[in-house]
């Protein structure tokens, strides 16, 4: 008979319902209760834990399933990821996938419509030892932005700072008319040359203005 009693336990505690009661993070560990039974603290199931692993570990009230092999729940483990009341499911769309955090930052990716986003967070870090590459027709920025280093636009070297330089320095205005204007003082030490375009000082043309000379007539342009 009590052969017929510790197999029936076992056959019981195969395979058991129940959920987190306590978790431990190093080791990383968990509690169960599963009705009455209260597990010793016991290892839970993890996508990866090789070379490449993953840590997500569960939350108290979390619902799951404890195995035991050969029916010995001192040698079980946890499979985690039960939807409950408690916990519900954080999208009933067939086309997304979503990572729901406690925080509310959520990350879903809508395979039907290509969409990615990562809202709710509070700071973003990609950090790369050479190299990050943005891919696509438009990127826009809603807020400031800060550039601690060089911008670089068409090949072309963009400051907005002191500008020092030392082996000269060559630019247009560019297409449709466009202009280059310096706000501010200017100082020269050394030559300086204008070849195109005009050229205008306080609102006075100074490469095709003209004045009055001593005897009434008007004086010729710059040469």
């Amino acid at each position: 008979m009590d052969e017929i009693a510790d197999l029936i336990r076992r056959l019981e505690s195969l395979i058991r319902y129940g959920t987190i009661a306590e978790v431990q993070m190093a080791p990383p560990r968990v509690r169960v209760q599963s009705g009455k039974l209260i597990t010793a603290w016991r290892p839970w199931v993890s996508l990866r834990a090789g070379d490449t692993s993953e840590w997500d570990p569960p939350t108290v009230g979390e619902q799951c399933v404890f195995f035991s092999p050969s029916g010995d729940p001192s040698t079980g483990f946890s499979l985690v990821g039960l939807f409950s009341d408690a916990h519900p499911a954080p999208s009933s769309s067939p086309d997304e996938h979503v990572r729901a955090y406690p925080d509310g930052a959520r990350i879903i990716y809508n395979h039907a419509t290509g969409a990615l986003s990562a809202t709710g967070i509070k700071t973003g870090l990609i950090g790369a030892a050479e190299k990050c590459t943005v891919d696509c027709p438009l990127t826009e920025f809603t807020g400031d932005v800060h550039i601690l280093g060089k911008l670089t636009v068409d090949g072309e070297t963009l400051l907005k700072a002191l500008l020092t330089y030392m082996a000269g320095m060559a630019g247009q205005g560019g297409d449709a008319g466009a202009k280059t204007v310096i706000k501010g003082d200017v100082e020269f030490d050394g030559d300086f040359h204008h070849k195109s375009g005009s050229f205008t000082s306080d609102e006075i043309l100074q490469d095709g203005h003209t004045h009055r000379d001593s005897i009434g007539g008007m004086t010729g342009g710059p040469q």
